[in-house]
């Protein structure tokens, strides 16, 4: 309302100036009112001019409040996003710990795996050494089943000895109890006919007594036969004895083979019984590292899934942080470049003001100077109406030269006032994230200058 009055004053003020000086006389009356037009085209162009600065700030000062609330919507959520989620040190943080964990599960893993394998290697050492031992024992039981039937004949042949003079014996037994008989009833029918002769001798003629010469006959043969008889039982009982003690040698060499070969067979049983018992070891060990390398593979491949899901996650994390402070640093420079573009306009308002009053203020002088030459031209006229003509006309274009150096002075304000510099210093802050998960920020402070009234596309 206070600009409306200005101008209406200011239109009054001039259309005021403009009679007196057609009052004064006709001369440059086009001219007068071609600046008139000009003045009130450019006023209208200015008003409207003003009018559409003024939409556009009312537009940009809306456009900011809701830019500045859509800032603090980002802002809370960014902030809710952060309270939500770790940060990203923290998250490194807690796979770290899992992977040192998981590493230390590995290590263990590793350690019986090793332990295992030792196990193993000292399994196969004493299967080895077991191996050897069996086949030494197959050899010696080879060796004692070829002594055995190196042997075989001779016991056969001692055996078949034995039963030979075994025979031999009982024949030789029977034999002497035959000859022992037979010589008995030789002695007694000797004895007989020896008594029957003496008798006979002493009936019939006394003849010498051979009693004691047969006696001692018979004592000898006796003597004899049982010096005889036991040499002959000596030497049977001798033979039978060297019979018998090489017999037992046999049977106790065989009997001694049969027990080795019994031992051996038993220790071999025992040494089959303890490598299976070793095998069945050996492959449940080796289930066990079999079993314990594809639970280790199955976890890792479990952490390591979990670990690119966890790194997923924190990638889009990243990203998503990365794109709202990308909004943000966009919204930062939309908000500067329409603080600065509402600084322009400010200073063009201020600026216009400034003309504007001091148009007002000219044209007050103007009005001023054309009443006192009219009043003056007046006065002139009572008395000469050539000096009044030609006052008249100096008076005219005295107003004419004030109202040009007035207008070359409103120019040179206006030019001075477009060449104006106007400063306006901007912080720029820019926010980088770096691939170690920390926000780096940059700080820098710009100068920005506006120089001239901008125009409507500027």
């Amino acid at each position: 309302c206070q600009e409306e009055n200005d101008k209406q004053e200011t239109k009054k003020s001039l259309c005021l100036g403009m009679g007196l000086g057609v009052a004064g006389g006709a001369v440059d009356l086009d001219a007068a009112a071609a600046e008139n037009q000009a003045f009130l085209s450019t006023r209208t162009s200015e008003k409207k001019e003003m009018v559409v600065l003024n939409d556009r700030l009312a537009v940009y000062i809306e456009k900011v409040r809701s830019l500045e609330q859509s800032n603090k919507l980002l802002e809370a959520e960014i902030d809710g996003i952060k309270s939500h989620h770790v940060k990203p040190s923290g998250l490194r943080l807690l796979y770290e710990d899992q992977l040192r964990e998981l590493r230390r599960i590995a290590d263990q893993m590793k350690v019986q795996r090793d332990l295992a394998v030792a196990a193993k290697d000292a399994m196969a050492g004493q299967l080895e050494m077991l191996k050897v031992k069996y086949e030494e024992a197959v050899e010696a039981r080879k060796k004692a089943e070829l002594e055995i039937e190196a042997f075989r004949p001779d016991v056969d042949a001692a055996t078949s000895a034995r039963i030979a003079l075994e025979k031999r014996l009982e024949n030789l037994e029977v034999e002497l109890e035959f000859l022992q008989r037979i010589h008995k009833k030789e002695i007694e029918e000797l004895m007989a006919q020896i008594y029957g002769s003496v008798a006979k001798v002493d009936v019939a003629f006394s003849l010498p007594d051979l009693a004691s010469a047969l006696k001692q006959i018979q004592a000898q043969y006796d003597s004899i036969a049982a010096q005889n008889l036991q040499e002959m039982d000596a030497w049977y009982k001798a033979k039978f004895q060297d019979l018998n003690k090489a017999t037992s040698r046999h049977v106790e060499t065989v009997r001694s083979v049969r027990e080795e070969i019994t031992a051996y067979k038993r220790e071999i049983q025992n040494k089959q019984r303890e490598l299976d018992a070793l095998k069945n070891r050996n492959e449940a060990l080796l289930l066990q590292i079999k079993e314990a390398q594809e639970r280790y593979k199955r976890e890792e491949e479990e952490l390591q899934i979990r670990i690119e899901t966890l790194k997923e996650e924190l990638k889009s994390i990243k990203g998503k942080i990365g794109l709202l402070l990308r909004e943000y640093q966009d919204l930062l420079n939309v908000k500067m470049s329409l603080e600065i573009e509402i600084t322009t306009y400010r200073k063009l308002i201020e600026g216009e003001d400034s003309r504007l009053s001091s148009m007002v203020s000219g044209l007050s002088l103007m009005s001023v100077s054309a009443g006192t030459v009219s009043g003056v031209f007046g006065a002139a006229e009572a008395h000469s109406g050539a000096v009044s003509s030609a006052a008249s006309e100096k008076m005219l274009s005295s107003s004419t030269t004030v109202d040009h150096n007035h207008h070359e002075s409103l120019e040179e304000f206006t030019h001075e006032q477009a060449v104006e510099m106007t400063e306006r210093k901007t912080v720029l802050i820019r926010t980088v994230k770096t691939d170690e998960d920390t926000f780096q920020r940059d700080t820098q402070e710009r100068t920005i200058t506006i120089s001239g009234a901008a125009d409507e596309n500027d």
